[in-house]
């Protein structure tokens, strides 16, 4: 009778062990990384085959859906995906050009004229503020976030409610008339007219006042964004033909192409640098990275596909954030996230 229960309580404790520490449970994984501090990440590993992929979602904590925090410049993606969406409902090529004007007592004074291709390649190759905030001036706040940004999108949680640039001629100022004008190489032109309607987007969508260095964020103007929600946007654009049409963003092919590999000289998603490139790297060293990364003085992201399907038959998705700008916790967390991945799935 002793051994048979020695033999339960044995198994129990292997059980629960294997509960905390198993490879479902990014808690036990991730909670030592410098206690002190705020961490989200969401890794989403790929299996199955070429053709039919199979999608393993693991959160730490409430990552799936937590938006307090400052998502830097990894939100610059939305706008992209946004901007590009908006051009093929306009039935514009993707050379066009954009030009854009403000409303000042009575009179539309033109600010800038951008070709479209080079603002999104700007984003991806030094995470441009300027076109970031020119992307989303085209698109507009009511529109970005009523049309794109909404659950049916798998955007549940997301906002985008203001610019990253302050001074004129790129200042995407939201209570000016805005005049946005997208011409083709052969003269094709389509113009459209918005103005933001007051509406608090990121306020409805559970923004939190955050402390920066040198402001405090407004959950009525800020921008806001989970790890799951970025994760779940680079999942769909890394695998836009395997997914259900309702989950596919409304891109071309080309536009696709474009945004994962970049081409004719310009950038996209596809590099060798940021967080999860510079880390994972030991552990995967023939992977394909792609990322859209971000940082500030005090918080620190970055949303990357980690392709080594070719070597060791592993894919996965991951977005990472620490509330600090020390770079150091976030490394680690990558580093964990790989190895795990590696061992386990």
């Amino acid at each position: 009778m002793n051994n048979i229960l020695q033999t339960i309580a044995a198994c129990l404790a292997a059980g629960f062990a294997g509960q905390a520490s198993g490879e479902d449970d990014l808690n036990s994984l991730l909670d030592p990384i410098s206690p002190e501090i705020s961490k989200w990440a969401s890794v989403c590993v790929v299996g199955g085959d070429a053709n039919t992929p199979t999608f393993k979602w693991h959160h730490y904590q409430d990552s799936e859906s937590a938006v307090n925090f400052w998502p830097a410049s990894t939100i610059k993606l939305y706008a992209v995906l946004a901007a590009l969406e908006q051009l093929n409902e306009l039935a514009m090529p993707f050379e066009s050009i954009v030009a854009f004007e403000r409303r000042e007592e009575g009179e539309w004074l033109l600010d800038s004229s951008r070709a479209m291709r080079e603002m999104i390649s700007e984003v991806f190759r030094h995470s441009s503020n300027t076109d970031y905030t020119l992307l989303l001036r085209m698109v507009g706040l009511d529109r970005i976030n009523t049309h794109f940004l909404v659950s049916e999108r798998g955007f549940p949680h997301s906002a985008l409610m203001r610019g990253y640039v302050r001074p004129r001629p790129y200042l995407y100022a939201q209570t000016e008339p805005q005049r946005i004008t997208v011409q083709s190489q052969d003269g094709k032109r389509k113009v459209f007219e918005h103005i933001w309607s007051g509406r608090s987007y990121s306020k409805e969508r559970g923004a939190v006042a955050l402390h920066t260095s040198n402001s405090v964020l407004s959950p009525k103007s800020g921008n806001c964004t989970s790890t799951g929600e970025l994760a779940e946007c680079l999942r769909r654009i890394m695998f836009h033909e395997h997914l259900p049409r309702k989950d596919q963003y409304k891109l071309t092919g080309e536009q696709l192409s474009f945004i994962r590999e970049g081409g004719k000289g310009l950038h996209g998603l596809r590099t060798a640098t940021g967080i999860v490139a510079e880390t994972a790297t030991d552990i995967f060293p023939k992977a394909k990275f792609y990322h859209k990364g971000g940082w500030i003085s005090t918080y620190s992201l970055d949303l990357a596909c980690v392709d080594d399907r070719t070597d060791s038959s592993k894919l996965y998705i991951v977005a990472v954030a620490t509330a600090t700008g020390d770079t150091e916790p976030i490394k680690e967390m990558s580093r964990r996230i790989a190895r795990w991945v590696r061992e386990n799935d």
